[in-house]
């Protein structure tokens, strides 16, 4: 699928200033309006809807610093992170009001003699096509599924619409959703015009996915944000001296971390690297938590309570 490329529809680059933008914008937009182009209505109306796009994008410095740093994709589907657009970024069509409202008149060309005779963007006045709602669905992945990344296919029956014949009917299609390592919950993957045509005029809709965290299955790992937690059952003979702690990983691996500080209760040891990959940084981990669970014997014979009184009687305390 290819997307828009804001900086080449306005012929800028990444390193052009607002002022530069502007000037751009206002050179194509004067030059494809589709009333200045009677004899290419419909190629000039697509061509300035582009061009009304990438300003909407460009000029607003918010989302232009998402573009450069997350693609159109990433523009579009929202990004989960931060204070980023958690809902994503929708174009409206509304080129002639941002043409409107960057020359502060309907018909900046009437100073040269044009659109005196007709009425200024009647071309873009007429009802355009519409699009169906988005259709949004829940796509459930376990936390092990977001670690190491994984493929879900999903099938979808929609209607279509039989140009030839003017009739509706039904299509099947498997929709492939290739999940990257360390999304997170909310994360959304966007399939344009993949919904319901609902006929002449008309805009197939949207299918939108929305990533839903679901646990790990007989794995005791929770995340938070790119880190994971991870629960450890902890006698309290190993908690009070020296041990080895053996961890699973979500990509199946065993790594074994040496303890042989005192773990009290609250006591909490950070693994750096060990955590959720972090999508946008390819490479990069959060990191590993470990909090404690420590088991108390259910029983003490009165001798072993004796000896362990005299151990302890004289050690400095930990104050949580």
């Amino acid at each position: 699928m290819e997307f828009p490329d804001y900086y080449e529809i306005l012929q800028v680059t990444k390193a052009s200033t607002d002022a530069e933008i502007k000037k751009a914008y206002r050179k194509l937009a004067m030059k494809f309006h589709p009333d200045k182009n009677p004899d290419t209505v419909e190629e000039a109306a697509k061509k300035f809807q582009e061009i009304g796009e990438a300003y909407d994008v460009l000029s607003d410095k918010k989302r232009r610093a998402i573009y450069d740093r997350f693609g159109y994709e990433g523009l579009r589907d929202g990004v989960a992170e931060g204070d980023t657009y958690p809902e994503g970024y929708s174009y409206s069509g509304n080129a002639q009001e941002i043409f409107e409202g960057f020359f502060g008149t309907s018909n900046p060309f009437a100073a040269f003699g044009f659109g005196e005779s007709a009425p200024f963007a009647s071309k873009l006045n007429k009802p355009g096509p519409q699009k169906g709602d988005t259709i949004i669905h829940n796509l459930d992945c376990t936390l092990g599924e977001l670690y190491n990344g994984c493929v879900k296919k999903f099938n979808i029956t929609r209607k279509r619409w039989d140009e030839k014949e003017m009739t509706p009917y039904e299509d099947t299609k498997q929709l492939v959703i290739n999940v990257k390592k360390g999304w997170k919950k909310g994360t959304k993957v966007t399939f344009p015009n993949e919904g319901d045509d609902l006929g002449p005029n008309t805009i197939p809709a949207d299918i939108v996915f929305v990533i839903n965290e679901k646990p790990e299955p007989e794995l005791p790992f929770v995340r938070e944000g790119n880190n994971l937690v991870f629960t450890y059952r902890i006698s309290i003979a190993d908690a009070l001296s020296d041990c080895s702690l053996q961890i699973p990983t979500l990509d199946k691996r065993i790594i074994s971390i040496a303890c042989p500080e005192v773990v009290s209760p609250l006591y909490e040891k950070k693994v750096e690297s060990e955590g959720m990959p972090i999508s946008k940084r390819p490479g990069e981990f959060g990191n590993l938590l470990i909090k404690f669970h420590i088991l108390f014997p259910k029983y003490l014979s009165v001798e072993k309570k004796k000896k362990l009184r005299e151990l302890l009687a004289n050690e400095e305390l930990l104050h949580n």
